[in-house]
This record gives structure tokens, C-alpha cells and sequence, in this order.
């Protein structure tokens, strides 16, 4: 399946520079990210706290909110080239490394590490990673924290359209994609999965993390959510309605992501590539239009929201 890029282009003048220098300062709310008037202490949108224990980073009425715009460079080598979107876990850019080659990086919402112990420990979890190479997942080549405590991550240019664009374009449209399509999807991701559980769980599988090319399924964002603290994580994707069925009920209370919350995210896919809905496998009840009794069993055990080991031990502390 081919699909192509959709790429929102970034341009800042002088004149826009000049204009921020002299705008009206704001801060950012560390949890939900929201812009808030200066000096406030408490976020309007989520009622976290805004506390002075460490600078917020700033953002004024003339300035978008993304710390960088085409050519920029990040950590002094990597030339930003354009904004490619943002997600849940941050903001994307292309960018060329100092080889000439393409790169992302992705940059990392304050809200998510916005203390130095905090953004150390993140970069020190992806150095693991460093210098392995996989054919279907984009691992982080480099990870750092650059001027003003921005966290950023650096992995290969993976050209094609996330399956996130892919789907809302066949809705778009009216259509879905044809069962042979949704199941080569499937069939990549899970062949990437394989390869990844092998040196670390991706932590955060959703469409957005999957890149569809012209021959491969890629996932992006590997081990990125698997270094963040899981409270903050957690309290992260709760303003992010569309990711939520596809993180695992461990997950949602707190526990960090392992490969079983993954495989729980392929079943949410699953359900929402067949049955446009990835919810579907996991609530009692619904019926799954033309589906064998086989597959119905094998997508409802991937999503099923309270696992049986965990129905088990309730039983028996009840008992007890």
C-alpha cells in the first residue's frame, strides 16, 4: 500500500522574532501543556498546579508553541528542516543530521520529564538502544536534552504516511480499507513487534507509531513511552482521547508498558481495522460482524480489559 506524506511546512520571519520578544510572556501548565496567563498557580484547563520549584518553559502570543522552525538546529547538529505534526508524545520534525542525512526528531512535551533527574534518566533509558538497527522499527540513534531543558529524540526519516493519516483519509472518503490491507497492517506490525520485544517493549502502540511505506510497516516512537515515568504518562494520555483504547487497562492505572500491553494495543488495532472500532473486541456484548468463532476468541483474549490471571487473584482474596 502506498500512501504519501502530508508535511505541515514552518516559516518564521524577523519580524515574527522581533514581534515575540515584545509579546505578552505566558507559561505553559506542566501536565496538559495548556497556555496560561503569567503567574497563575494553578492550570485552568486541568487543575494541576504550576509551581516555581523549576522554570516553565515560555511561550508568548507571537511565537508557536514548538521550541523549534525550519532551519533551527538542534543540539547544534541537527538542521531542522520542517515540522512534520504533533501526537501525544510530541512534536516531529525532519531534520538532516550532520552526514546529510534525514532524521526525526521528535521533541518531548515539558509536562512529561519537567524535572533534570527526570529528563536524565529518560535519555539514559534510550542510550541503551543506541547504535542497534531494525528493518521494521525506527530505534532511537541519539536522545538529549538541548537549551532551555527542550527533550528531544533522534531516529531515522521513515518516508510514508503514519496509519493514523491513512484511516482518517479513508473516512474520510467513505471507505474502509479492504480485509487483505487491514490484515498486512496487522501482519507488519506484529513481525515488527517480534523484533522489537527482543531488546525492549514499545510502550505506547497506537496508529499514530505505525508508518505505512510503500513496501514495509515501520513503528515509530519505539521505547519513548516505556522511559517516561508511568504517572505521568498515564495522566499525559488522558487528554488524548483517541490513544486511549489502545493502551492496556495495566497501563492506564500506573504500571509501565511491557510487551503484553503492546500485544493488548495490536488487538485494539485489530478490532479497529476490521470493525472500525478499537473498542470492539473488548466490550461483553458486542457482536462482531462476520467473523469466525477462532478470530472472535483470539481478538477478544488480546483486548479483553481485565486479564484472567488478575480475575483469579481477586477470587481468591475474596475467598481468603
Amino acid at each position: 500500500m502506498r500512501a504519501g506524506c502530508v508535511r505541515v511546512r514552518a516559516a518564521v520571519t524577523n519580524e515574527a522574532s522581533d514581534a515575540a520578544k515584545k509579546g505578552p510572556v505566558k507559561t505553559r501548565c506542566p501536565r496538559c501543556q495548556a497556555m496560561l496567563p503569567p503567574a497563575v498557580r494553578k492550570c485552568v484547563k486541568c487543575g494541576a498546579a504550576v509551581t516555581d520549584e523549576e522554570p516553565l518553559a515560555e511561550v508568548t502570543l507571537a511565537r508557536p508553541a514548538a521550541p523549534y522552525a525550519s532551519g533551527d538546529k538542534v543540539a547544534d547538529r541537527y538542521l531542522v528542516l520542517e515540522a512534520y505534526g504533533t501526537g501525544a508524545l510530541g512534536t516531529t520534525y525532519r531534520a538532516r543530521d550532520e552526514g546529510g542525512q534525514s532524521v526525526a526528531v521528535k521533541v518531548i512535551p515539558h509536562g512529561l520529564l519537567p524535572t533534570s533527574p527526570e529528563r536524565d534518566a529518560f535519555v539514559a533509558a534510550l542510550a541503551q538502544l543506541k547504535g542497534r538497527a531494525m528493518q521494521r522499527v525506527a530505534l532511537p540513534l541519539d536522545a538529549g536534552v538541548d537549551a532551555g531543558g527542550v527533550v528531544f529524540v533522534v531516529s531515522r526519516w521513515v518516508w510514508g504516511a503514519s496509519l493514523r493519516r491513512v484511516l482518517r483519509a479513508y473516512r474520510a472518503a467513505e471507505r474502509r480499507l479492504e480485509p487483505d490491507q487491514s490484515l498486512g497492517v496487522l501482519q507488519g506490525v506484529a513481525s515488527a513487534l517480534r523484533e522489537l520485544h527482543t531488546v525492549s517493549s514499545h510502550g505506547a502502540l497506537y496508529p499514530e507509531s505505525i508508518q505505512i511505506t510503500s513496501d514495509l510497516v515501520v513503528l515509530t516512537d519505539a521505547a519513548i513511552a516505556s522511559a517516561i515515568p508511568s504517572t505521568r504518562f498515564v495522566a499525559h494520555m488522558e487528554h488524548h482521547s483517541e490513544v486511549l483504547p489502545y493502551l492496556a487497562p495495566e497501563v492506564r492505572v500506573g504500571k509501565r508498558g511491557n510487551a503484553g500491553a503492546d500485544l493488548f494495543g495490536l488487538g485494539a488495532l485489530a478490532a479497529d481495522l476490521l470493525f472500525g472500532d478499537p473498542m470492539a473486541c473488548s466490550i461483553a456484548g458486542v457482536k462482531l460482524p462476520n467473523t469466525p468463532p477462532e478470530l472472535e476468541e483470539a481478538l477478544r483474549a488480546r483486548c479483553r480489559r481485565t486479564p484472567p490471571g488478575a480475575l483469579a487473584r481477586c477470587r481468591r482474596r475474596s475467598i481468603a
